[in-house]
């Protein structure tokens, strides 16, 4: 039962008090009564502890501690239940803070200690690159902190809901906002490294997230004893069958076979730029091919291979001596390069030199890295320092390329691109059975910032159904496979050449290519209706409905 004001005859009656003076004395009492039980209010008589300083500080380095957990899930950890623990963490000190202020800022502490982790490889590169991204990403987990602390008491399964719903909302809008978004740190991605993975065909890394976040909510609330053990047990039933359903129809895979040699040719000085370093990366790509036996389908030469004098779309004698070693090896080269296209702007290309020597096609890099190959409105930033060493703008792409290999379609994303489910996703679905990823990654030096990105191609292949040939210059190449399996791979900083076998696929696309992230956006569409539905109704829908 809840509890009543009575204006005139003291504080806190029993509503069953209530009823009956109302009913004897219907006219002549100034009742106002309010059920504040329901709304929130303690009981009368019972005190509510104050916060203390001691109570936030523990708040504040548990939300760090979780948000590192959560990071663990990544290379070079990837303690998988570990990290899972992390964001239950994080669920249950929304649902449990004691205000509103202290919820959101668990959340952002949360954020920032996970980015603070996942990115730390970006300290290799500037501070001013680091923390600004690392505090603009945590803004996520703000989001996530304010849609389940307003439901926390809703009835169970609107918080699950809530949580689910505004983690979905939260990554929607992180790997599109500001400057084209940054997509590094899905939590879904951490289940690349367990059984659950090909289950990724069905609804992506996105949809695991949710399907997370969903599950750390049940936990908390069975935790809270406002569900039992019996849901915690048939939530984790249907995350097995997923799982199990995944492995028994996997999507792998099932066409012609074609034998493909990435060449790793290193930098003299990565990180550095030494004088000459484009041409001297050229020659020791250009020195290592010529070193090939003939049989490879595919030669692959990882972004930032060629550029500065070493130009094949403007230098003839350089596309030559890569056009030699297509007709004597009697293969397709695919080529990287950083090109020249005048004072204030530069090309990221892929160029594919076919059997008889000359380059059959170019795909042109669309997605730039923000405040590494463009300045976004460089007249406010180019007062930052750092940003003297982007000195131009990328020239972006408009058009997906799709490449043929002997009557085997594939494409191919740059670098950045490549941590983008979207650019994959549209090459597989305009035809590609399998993909090449070209990448650099020079800048980042002895971190794990490569083994990451492999972590995240990996996702990648299972979710799409297709390999992946991960070729970069200085960080780990490596034949990624639809089925989970990484072969070859190479060496942080290593020179050599690695040859693998990559499958077509030639069954139809997954329900991921087809339909994208499609339970993530059902899950944010969910949660504003939600929060939608709530402003409507006065924000009934966001009471307490827990009776103590």
């Amino acid at each position: 039962m809840g509890w009543c004001r009575v204006e005139g005859l003291g504080r806190a009656r029993s509503s069953k008090r209530f009823r009956s003076l109302r009913a004897a004395h219907p006219k002549t009492l100034n009742l106002d009564c309010r059920v504040m039980q329901a709304a929130g209010a303690p009981r009368p008589g019972r005190r509510i502890p104050p916060v203390t300083s001691m109570m936030k500080a523990l708040r504040a380095v548990g939300a760090l501690l979780a948000g590192c957990l959560l990071a663990a899930g990544y290379p070079p950890f990837e303690w998988t239940t570990v990290s899972w623990a992390g964001l239950l963490g994080l669920v249950w000190l929304v649902a449990t803070a004691p205000s509103r202020r202290i919820a959101l800022w668990s959340g952002y502490l949360f954020g920032l200690a996970y980015f603070g982790v996942i990115l730390l490889w970006l300290t290799e590169v500037e501070l001013i690159a680091y923390y600004p991204l690392a505090m603009v990403q945590a803004v996520a987990f703000l989001i996530v902190a304010a849609g389940s602390y307003r439901y926390r008491d809703a009835p169970p399964w609107t918080f699950v809901l809530a949580v689910a719903g505004s983690s979905a909302l939260a990554e929607f809008l992180r790997v599109r906002w500001p400057f084209g978004g940054f997509p590094w740190g899905s939590v879904g991605v951490t289940v690349g490294a367990t059984p659950l993975r090909p289950s990724a065909q069905w609804f992506g890394a996105t949809g695991w997230g949710v399907i997370l976040a969903a599950m750390a909510a049940v936990m908390v609330l069975v935790i809270r004893k406002r569900l039992t053990e019996r849901a915690l047990a048939a939530a984790l039933v249907i995350i097995c069958l997923i799982g199990v359903a995944g492995n028994v129809w996997p999507a792998v895979p099932d066409g012609e076979a074609r034998q493909v040699t990435i060449v790793q040719g290193n930098s003299p000085c990565p990180g550095t730029r030494c004088p000459n370093e484009r041409q001297l990366i050229f020659e020791s790509h250009l020195a290592l091919t010529r070193n090939l036996p003939a049989g490879a389908d595919l030669i692959v030469w990882p972004e930032s291979s060629t550029g500065g004098r070493a130009d094949p779309l403007r230098d003839p004698s350089v596309a030559e001596l890569i056009g030699n070693e297509a007709v004597r090896l009697d293969t397709i080269i695919l080529v990287g390069g950083d090109l020249d296209a005048g004072p204030d702007h530069f090309q990221n290309v892929n160029m594919v030199f076919g059997r008889g020597g000359t380059i059959i096609d170019v795909y042109r890099k669309r997605h730039p890295v923000p405040f590494g190959e463009y300045v976004p409105i460089r007249p406010v930033f180019e007062r930052v320092p750092a940003l003297d060493r982007v000195p131009r703008d990328m020239i972006r792409g408009d058009r997906q390329s799709l490449f043929d290999l002997g009557g085997v379609r594939f494409g191919s994303v740059i670098s950045y691109e490549g941590s983008y489910a979207r650019y994959e996703r549209q090459a597989v679905r305009s035809g590609a059975q399998f993909i090449v990823l070209a990448t650099n990654e020079a800048s980042f030096g002895v971190t794990p910032a490569s083994d990451q990105f492999i972590a995240i191609s990996r996702v990648r292949a299972a979710e799409l159904g297709v390999d992946v040939v991960h070729a970069a210059v200085t960080g780990r190449s490596a034949f990624v496979h639809a089925d989970g399996r990484v072969e070859g791979l190479t060496g942080l900083f290593e020179t050599t050449t690695v040859d693998g076998t990559v499958l077509a696929r030639t069954a139809g696309p997954t329900l991921y290519v087809r339909w994208g992230d499609w339970l993530q956006v059902a899950a944010m569409i969910a949660f504003l209706v939600l929060v939608a539905s709530s402003w409507f109704t006065g924000g009934e829908a966001g009471r307490r409905t827990r009776k103590d």
